[in-house]
């Protein structure tokens, strides 16, 4: 029996098992703000809190937390780039004129969800 316990658990260990996860890096600025977050699997991992100047890892105390070494200090560097590139591109569109064309058709969202089948009501706003 113990042999037999013995091999399955040896199996169980090499065997592989793909896992696929989302990954998301988000940046960005406005003269005033900016926004820096890492995400896993739509859940936020780590974001940067520039008023307090630190890192911040939102995840409850039972949970381990990834650790982002050097995670503020990166942050604050993309934020000074964000800037700069917010900056070269105000003046390379500056002299461009604005594009007001109307919509080519008409565009209805409904406020809340539409059942198939059922009345729904829509209320338009002009």
């Amino acid at each position: 029996m113990k042999m037999k316990l013995l091999l399955f658990v040896c199996g169980i260990l090499s065997g592989t098992a793909e896992v696929f996860h989302e990954d998301l890096a988000i940046v960005g600025c406005s003269d005033s703000d900016g926004e820096f977050m890492y995400s896993l699997d739509g859940e936020e991992v780590w974001y940067a809190d520039f008023k307090k100047q630190t890192g911040v890892e939102p995840q409850p105390p039972f949970v381990d937390h990834a650790s982002v070494p050097g995670g503020y200090e990166n942050a604050v560097g993309q934020q000074q780039i964000c800037r700069q590139n917010l900056k070269v591109l105000r003046e390379a569109t500056k002299g461009l004129p604005l594009k007001r064309d109307p919509p080519s058709n008409v565009v209805v969202y409904s406020r809340d969800e539409v059942e198939l089948g059922e009345q729904n009501t829509l209320i338009c706003h002009v």
